[in-house]
């Protein structure tokens, strides 16, 4: 199974699949890979890891469950399929995958376990960094294991780092781009740290810069956007929404308040939004708009701006942060 690429994995399993490895220690620490069907790298760190210690016959240092997730969509090379629902959104409530989700939850719930580890690539360029849903010694030790940046996210709510969180130290990595051989190398020697270790790091508070989500910044449905550097007359003519593309490159930076942040030919509510963790409509508190041109009211810092359309249209267009 370990020599097989992501995008072959449909053909092999099937369907999304635990594999339970064991090990020399045990609890097991719980890894999931390929929520998002093309970010590859960290099931290519899995290869590389577990594929070498199977073939030469070396147990693991500790046992391992893992959680190979859209295989669908990794088969065909895109985060997630047409109106298929985001992987990593599907772990809270009812719907078309609720059977999936019980399956995978009463498994992990029938043992303890030891940490759980998700692990994505960046969206946007981004620096490499940990996500956590819970301010912990443990969460906080397991995200400097990875870096000394970090991101505190309480919505959604849906995500597996969450639900797993009332098992374990849980806490999810951004590796990098797709297609980064050093996303993968990064990725492969944090899951030999994690199989090295004897109990949960607690020393990341010190060390670790963490920032909280204040927001998620969403086009609004059915609204046409494009970025451009300086909007031009004619996408002005074409798209209800021009983004500035050059606040991707200051993710993870301080942004001023009153700094451009885009054009909009209808009224703002009708083509941006911006919710807070309960999912109240902040956007007033964030975003002005005069005459068609968007600007910060705040300062913010941007975390997964993307100028990916589809990324965008699934998820989002960024997070508005900011230093605890």
């Amino acid at each position: 199974m370990f020599e097989t690429p992501a995008h072959g994995l449909l053909d092999l399993l099937g369907a999304p699949t635990l594999v339970h490895l064991p090990g020399h220690q045990d609890p097991p620490i719980f890894f999931s890979t390929l929520l998002h069907g093309n970010e590859t790298s960290g099931w290519e760190a899995m290869c590389e890891v577990f594929g070498s210690a199977l073939r030469d016959g070396e147990p693991l240092g500790r046992s391992v469950v893992i959680f190979i997730g859209n295989v669908y969509a990794a088969a065909a090379g895109v985060r997630s399929l047409p109106g298929q629902m985001d992987f990593n959104r599907i772990w809270r409530g009812e719907h078309e995958h609720s059977a999936l989700v019980e399956q995978v939850m009463a498994y992990l719930n029938q043992q303890p376990l030891f940490a759980a580890l998700d692990i994505h690539n960046n969206t946007g360029r981004n620096p490499h960094y940990s996500v956590v849903t819970e301010i912990t010694p443990h969460t906080t030790g397991l995200a400097y294991l990875f870096s000394d940046k970090a991101v505190l996210v309480e919505e959604p709510d849906s995500v597996i780092t969450r639900a797993v969180q009332h098992l374990c130290p849980s806490s999810t990595v951004e590796v990098g781009p797709v297609n980064d051989v050093q996303s993968t190398l990064r990725t492969a020697d944090l899951l030999r740290r994690y199989l090295e270790l004897e109990t949960v790091p607690t020393n990341g508070a010190d060390h670790l810069t963490m920032h909280r989500a204040l927001a998620r910044v969403h086009v609004v449905d059915g609204a046409s956007f494009d970025f451009a550097d300086e909007a031009d007359a004619q996408r002005l003519m074409d798209d209800d929404l021009v983004l500035t593309a050059g606040m991707e490159a200051v993710n993870f930076h301080p942004v001023a308040a009153g700094t451009e942040f885009g054009f909009t030919r209808k009224p703002l509510h009708s083509t941006l939004q911006v919710l807070d963790p309960q999912h109240r409509d902040v956007t007033a508190q964030f975003l002005e708009e005069v005459h068609g041109d968007v600007s910060l009211r705040r300062a913010v810092i941007p975390a997964m701006y993307t100028t990916d359309h589809d990324v965008i249209r699934q998820d989002c267009l960024c997070y508005f942060m900011e230093e605890i």
